[in-house]
């Protein structure tokens, strides 16, 4: 464990896709045996998109950068750090920080798709959990890093909305099950 200002500070990183479908990796830190496609500059600097073409993608699937805070009132911090469609599924860079004294899970129900992207015309793209975290579990006083990965290809909209844990409060300081419903701002990516 890293000591960092006080409080331990494990950084887990989570591929979300590919852990399941592969079965390797190793489950103490969430790291799979297979790499994930991601865009690599041209050679004019800027971002190529994914393969499997770019027409129907977000941001033409570039990844795009978010800079979004949320802190819940229950001591769950959560940051997004960046957004990329890909041909079959959306990635969200996150970073989230438990600073309860108890285990927080951001996907309380598993079976019952409480987590996942409404975009403008009320489309539902599902969150894709990990296998070995599939409630995504953050220990008291740590943080864990990696990315949210959602069933589907994020098309160019201007807006989306992340829900985590629907149906669960978002104003209650004592939840073990914080609720998030965060808007993302696209409309940036959406004209490219």
């Amino acid at each position: 464990m890293i000591e960092q200002s006080g409080l331990r500070a494990m950084v887990v990183v989570l591929l979300l896709a590919g852990v399941s479908a592969c079965g390797g990796g190793d489950e103490k830190t969430g790291t799979a045996d297979v790499a994930t496609p991601v865009a690599a500059p041209a050679a004019d600097g800027a971002p190529e998109p994914a393969a499997g073409g770019s027409a129907s993608l977000w941001n033409g699937g570039a990844v795009g950068p978010l800079d979004v805070q949320v802190a819940h009132p229950s001591g769950v911090v959560l940051q997004l750090t960046s957004i990329q469609s890909r041909a079959t599924e959306t990635a969200i860079g996150m970073r989230v920080i438990n600073g309860r004294e108890r285990d927080v899970q951001l996907n309380r129900f598993n079976t019952n798709r409480n987590g996942y992207l409404v975009l403008d015309g009320g489309e539902r793209l599902y969150l894709s959990p990990p296998v070995n975290n599939a409630r995504l579990v953050i220990e008291p006083g740590q943080t864990m890093e990696g990315e949210l990965v959602f069933l589907g290809r994020l098309s160019p909209v201007g807006n989306a909305t992340l829900v985590l844990n629907e149906n669960q409060s978002m104003s209650n300081e004592h939840t073990t099950t914080p609720g998030f419903r965060i808007d993302l701002p696209l409309a940036a990516g959406a004209a490219q």
